[in-house]
């Protein structure tokens, strides 16, 4: 094989290997210290490189946390739009069942859970961190990776939920992914200190999709009357 060949393969090798140790070091910090608390300078002492090298692959900062998120929340999101998918495909001209949406939703992250991906309790932090400290710019960039999650998931819930209208159906995704990210931020502590019978992280997730599942189901709700003053006694 060419000299020059062998050479190029080597170095993108180690250009790759050097964007992962980025990615890998800035992960940790921002979920440890928070996005505003780490420097680059923090980073790159950390995963021992330079900031020309930070530069060169994520162009500042902000590009290094945008695909700090990317990286591992667009494998989840494909997985997710590929069981839409496969269940739209399969109830025709019907509705996907609720319930069945609700397991397409969170089975791809509840997978990586359950295989105990050591990467998955810091990543989730991380997530805590960003609706707590980045600006409201740098927030929108994050929610827009889940732009076209939500808007296939919403509309097919709606078609399956008639009797709620679609402004509706999306407060209850927006409870749905809360509930699951507050579970992947808090179950693992709870499970730790045995704050509950509940110690197998499949058990956990059955548990959410049956209390999700309820959630989207239930009857449109009364209009609420707001009491002035001291409020109803």
């Amino acid at each position: 094989m060419n000299v020059l060949i062998i050479q190029d393969i080597q170095g993108r090798a180690m250009a790759a290997d050097t964007k992962e140790r980025i990615l890998d070091t800035a992960e940790r910090l921002f979920a440890d210290h928070g996005f505003p608390a780490t420097s680059l300078r923090d980073i790159t002492q950390e995963a021992g490189v330079n900031l020309a090298a930070v530069n060169y692959h994520f162009g500042g900062k902000e590009g290094l946390l945008i695909e700090v998120l990317e990286r591992k929340i667009a494998p989840v999101n494909e997985t997710r739009l590929a069981q839409l998918d496969e269940l739209e495909t399969a109830a025709g001209s019907d509705a996907v069942p609720t319930e069945h949406l609700v397991r397409a939703f969170v089975t791809p992250l509840c997978e990586k859970w359950c295989k105990q991906d050591p990467g998955v309790p810091k990543f989730m932090k991380l997530v805590g961190r960003i609706h707590a400290e980045v600006d409201q710019d740098l927030r929108a960039k994050f929610i827009k990776q889940f732009d076209t999650v939500l808007h296939r998931f919403s509309s097919a819930f709606h078609r399956g939920l008639p009797h709620l209208d679609a402004v509706e159906v999306r407060w209850r995704v927006l409870f749905l992914v809360g509930s699951m990210a507050h579970t992947m931020t808090w179950g693992g502590s709870i499970v730790a200190i045995g704050g509950g019978e509940r110690h197998d992280p499949e058990e956990i997730f059955e548990a959410l999709i049956q209390f999700a599942t309820a959630g989207m189901n239930a009857p449109v709700l009364e209009p609420v009357a707001v009491a002035s003053g001291r409020g109803a006694r």
